[in-house]
């Protein structure tokens, strides 16, 4: 993401010695006469496109001589600020909700971060890490209230407009909870823009699960009139936890981008997720976990209202591995099992066929 240094707000000599950024894009090819890519953000050193908003806002705390971030995080970002932490040997303390994704905590506590558990919502975790980053004299990296992760992760546009040879897609689909990845993606899209370095008009697209879709009510057809989905306090259960947010921190700045970009905003419920998951796999060879592949949910079910022109390019950002949360996966390998086969019947395989995706 360094290469992009002239449209960052601190010098890359600041950076830590992890590679972030730079993650392939992939051609998925035609899927119904649309051209669909994958932006596949799990390569990254924490498996994370959070890991953009890492490095950069670590970079800035090392330019100024801070010495600890704080920060609330459902479980990726936190992972981030703790692998990108422990890069610049920075002091990393995260607050997280009590429904974190076991995968997700020992991570966070394999990098080394100082990890406080809250017995409450993600909303609970941010106010509580607003009150230590406070009384600490650290720098809080909470999404939506630093807006230096909204520079970092808007490297993600640069890249995918340089790996189309300044041919910027016609849409981009961000699996959508806090808002700040899509406001990113707003802004750097934007920038190329005001740069003169590509001319097309980019039209994002906000995929929210149905547990908690206060950014997508006021664009989702099938959501205008009726009363909020989820209540500012909490959000329902379901297995997109990364995107499960009642109460987004950057909930303005990623209405209006989708409002400047004259986005769209879709629903998609745990079903959909779930099969969305074993597609992706089965399919394109692309393991995701369930918020991430949201995004693959909420393009089949636009796809499915002819939102999507025949020959339009669209852009899937891949927002996490799927080894951070095997829930869904492990269900589906359970629904599926057979017997065990004695050895010595290995013939009785020759009939049988392979267990097979979706």
């Amino acid at each position: 993401m360094w290469q992009f240094e002239p449209f960052l707000p601190v010098a890359a000599h600041w950076g830590s010695h992890l590679q972030v950024g730079g993650t392939p894009l992939l051609n998925l090819g035609s899927v119904q006469g649309i051209n669909l890519w994958l932006k596949d953000e799990t390569r990254n050193p924490s498996g994370s496109l959070k890991d953009r908003a890492s490095e950069l806002v670590l970079a800035v705390a090392a330019a100024g001589g801070i010495t600890e971030v704080v920060m609330a995080s459902t479980g990726n970002a936190a992972a981030s600020l703790a692998a990108v932490g422990a890069a610049q040997q920075t002091r990393v303390s995260v607050v997280v909700p009590r429904d974190i994704p076991v995968a997700k905590l020992a991570q966070i506590r394999a990098f080394g971060a100082e990890v406080h558990r809250i017995d409450g919502s993600y909303a609970a975790a941010c106010a509580v890490a607003s009150k230590l980053a406070k009384a600490r004299g650290a720098l809080n990296r909470t999404t939506g209230l630093n807006p230096f992760t909204r520079e970092g992760k808007k490297t993600c546009a640069y890249e995918i407009a340089l790996q189309l040879q300044w041919d910027a897609p016609d849409w981009v689909i961000v699996p959508t909870g806090d808002g700040n990845i899509l406001s990113a993606m707003a802004k750097g899209f934007a920038d190329l823009k005001a740069a003169g370095l590509i001319q097309q008009h980019v039209r994002l697209v906000a995929v929210q699960t149905a547990a908690a879709c206060p950014i997508a009510q006021p664009f989702d057809p099938a959501l205008r009139g009726k009363a909020s989905a989820t209540s500012s306090a909490t959000s329902s259960v379901t297995c997109a936890d990364s995107i499960n947010v009642a109460d987004p921190m950057d909930l303005q700045a990623a209405v209006l981008a989708l409002q400047s970009t004259a986005g769209q905003a879709v629903v998609v419920d745990d079903a959909e997720i779930s099969a969305a998951v074993m597609t992706m796999a089965a399919r394109f060879g692309v393991f995701l976990e369930p918020s991430s592949a949201a995004g693959y949910a909420g393009f089949e079910r636009l796809r499915r209202q002819g939102v999507f022109a025949a020959g339009d390019r669209v852009v899937l950002v891949g927002t996490g591995t799927g080894l951070k949360d095997l829930t869904v996966v492990i269900v589906a390998a359970a629904a599926q099992s057979a017997p065990a086969v004695h050895p010595d019947d290995w013939r009785s395989l020759i009939a049988q066929p392979a267990l097979a995706g979706p």
